[in-house]
């Protein structure tokens, strides 16, 4: 009886270490599971950010370039502008002498009419003022123009470049036509054309 008891005992001791193996295997099998579960999610995660980062990384790269591109872009119209803003000085300044040459009188003469013109009154006020302009010829202008027209030489250039403003007595019609005021008139148009002319946009 002892020997079989003894076989019993080894028996169970036999049992218990395969099912003791068993739980062992299983438990490192799942433990092994789950290392590769958190090491798959781990990788996916990593992925994801770095997905992102280098989404955000081109982002900004772009808008460096982008912004680059802007400050260069103005840069260049900045300079554009000061080339056709020298221009118009320098046709302001040839303007502001047009009294000594013999352009004058042809455009003087245009001038007026377009003013008288543009009041449409009886009686108008015509004022002119240019620099350097002799006042001899002037006032022979004066003597050319409709009986009820009022006609006044300035002592002064008129908005500085010279020109003619004319207006009804009551002054509630008035028509500047000046250079300065011709030259904001045409302004857009003006730009453009010094534009194209110099830079062929």
């Amino acid at each position: 009886m002892a020997e079989s008891l003894e076989k019993l005992h080894n028996r169970i001791l036999s049992d218990a270490k395969l099912k003791a193996a068993d739980v062992i295997r299983e438990a490192e099998e799942k433990a092994r599971q789950s290392v590769e579960e958190s090491r798959v999610q781990a990788q996916k995660d990593a992925d994801e950010i770095l997905s992102k980062a280098n989404l955000e990384a081109e982002s900004i790269r772009r808008g460096i370039l982008s912004s680059r591109i802007r400050a260069n872009r103005l840069r260049v119209l900045d300079e554009k502008n000061k080339i056709v803003q020298s221009v118009l000085k320098s046709v302001e300044q040839r303007l502001s002498d047009i009294a000594s040459t013999d352009q004058f009188q042809p455009a003087l003469k245009r001038f007026v009419a377009e003013a008288v013109d543009a009041v449409g009154a009886d009686d108008i006020v015509v004022r002119v003022g240019f620099q350097n302009a002799e006042r001899k010829s002037l006032d022979s202008l004066g003597r050319t123009l409709p009986t009820r027209t009022r006609f006044v030489v300035e002592d002064k250039s008129i908005d500085d470049l010279g020109g003619v403003v004319a207006g009804d007595v009551g002054g509630k019609m008035i028509f500047n036509n000046s250079f300065r005021a011709r030259i904001e008139r045409l302004d857009n148009q003006l730009l453009t054309t010094i534009s194209s002319t110099i830079f062929g946009e």
